[in-house]
């Protein structure tokens, strides 16, 4: 087994927590764990490429990265996707065997589980119910690439932020989460601009009093006016 076993009922737990384990036995989380690998990658690592994930599957147990691409003319980047705790990657290159040409960098201290592709296929193979809540993952991030397509093609950058903040807004609290302790130089390349222009906008909700800024945590002041900047 290449993870200690003082360590193995930990990750079955966070794996019992995971929606994809949810209809998986516990006998089969435990034939994943055996053929899995324990990898700490502190901030700002950057050793996960498109080659490894070619090769290795991963599940994230703690942290947050980021999956993006880069035009190194301009010096621009866009972000496709930030994952945290519970999620995956590479999916597509885990289902149609070609190398994905992405980045991946880690925005905090991250743990994954790392697994050979060609495990981790046969381990698919002899668990459907898996097989099944991994489609619907993907199907979601399709969606969620739809939709950032249409903004980036059909919006302006305003709308897109207010888009941004809605996904993110705790109503119960009206405070941004996940994203909040991003840079606004990540927080640009979510919506596909720079960190100049996403200032400016910040500035004109501050100024409508949309919200309030403090130490990269923001917080929602007129949730119907935000609402009405997003076209909700």
């Amino acid at each position: 087994m290449n993870i200690g076993l003082e360590k193995c009922k930990y990750y079955y737990e966070v794996l019992r927590s995971n929606m994809l384990f949810k209809d998986v036995s516990r006998e089969s989380i435990n034939r994943l764990l055996k053929i899995s690998t324990a990898e700490f990658l502190p901030k700002h690592s950057n050793h996960i490429d498109g080659d490894r994930v070619l090769f290795k599957f991963h599940i994230i147990i703690s942290g947050k990265l980021k999956i993006y691409n880069v035009n190194s003319e301009k010096n621009r980047q866009f972000i496709l996707f930030i994952l945290k705790e519970n999620e995956v990657f590479d999916t597509i290159s885990l289902l149609d065997g070609i190398k994905h040409h992405m980045y991946y960098e880690t925005l905090e201290d991250t743990e994954v589980l790392s697994i050979p592709v060609f495990k981790m296929r046969k381990w698919i193979g002899d668990n459907p119910n898996f097989n099944s809540a991994l489609q619907k993952y993907v199907f979601k991030q399709m969606r969620l690439l739809e939709t950032y397509t249409i903004d980036i093609a059909l919006e302006n950058v305003a709308t897109r932020l207010a888009k941004l903040l809605m996904r993110h807004l705790n109503t119960s609290t009206n405070e941004i989460e996940f994203i909040n302790d991003l840079s606004h130089d990540e927080l640009a390349r979510l919506i596909g601009t720079t960190r100049a222009v996403l200032n400016r906008h910040i500035q004109d909700f501050k100024e409508l009093g949309v919200l309030k800024v403090r130490r990269k945590n923001i917080k929602i002041t007129d949730l119907e006016c935000l609402m009405g900047l997003a076209k909700m």
